[in-house]
């Protein structure tokens, strides 16, 4: 049995962003796959980088727990999806954190270039965005965004192979309407689906 692991940065609880990740999961369950949710503002994921943090990619000190507790969850996981709003273009500050401190030197990737403790796994990096996809690609930052998660950190950093990114795109924070309502729920079975494809 596959497994499946969500992990979004979203700091209110009723999020789009909560729904997407979990529909992802939902979608994989539907055809057998056992799955994780980890929500790093509820879990109080701390995405400072600290002198532990230094020390460990100095080889001069241990992996810190809270940094060791969610590399084994990513380890125990065939599939991983990466959930968060764009901000400024780029992803936010949780998840940045998340990425600099977890994804770190002697777990997704290594000084001698070895394989590294994930590059067998999927990930996906579902993007919640405010502009469309059209927007994004005809901008220039499609390619930005790109280059910067699938092709430099998941491909060639940390040799993941299956690695993509994923829009959920054209959406109005804190709009209640209901066209609003009818395209998140367009883009949740749409994840759904997704989930469900790759299990």
């Amino acid at each position: 049995m596959s497994k499946f692991l969500a992990i979004t940065a979203n700091p209110d609880p009723e999020s789009l962003t909560q729904y997407i990740g979990k529909a992802f999961l939902e979608g994989a369950a539907s055809k057998g796959a056992d799955t994780e949710f980890v929500d790093l503002h509820a879990v109080g994921f701390d995405p400072r980088y600290t002198i532990a943090d230094r020390t460990q990619y100095l080889d001069e000190g241990p992996m810190p727990d809270d940094v060791a507790q969610m590399q084994r969850k990513i380890a125990d996981a065939d599939v991983i999806a990466m959930v968060c709003p764009i901000y400024w273009f780029t992803m936010p500050a949780m998840m940045k954190g998340f990425v600099d401190r977890v994804l770190c030197r002697h777990f997704g990737y290594n000084r001698d270039g070895s394989k590294s403790a994930i590059a067998d796994k999927k990930f996906r990096f579902i993007a919640l965005t405010g502009s469309s996809k059209d927007w994004y690609r005809e901008s220039g930052m499609h390619e930005s965004l790109y280059n910067q998660v699938v092709n430099y950190m998941f491909h060639q950093y940390c040799g993941v192979n299956d690695a993509d990114l994923v829009y959920v795109d054209d959406l109005n924070m804190g709009d209640g309407s209901q066209p609003a309502r009818e395209a998140a729920s367009e883009h949740i079975q749409r994840i759904k689906k997704l989930g469900a494809s790759m299990a």
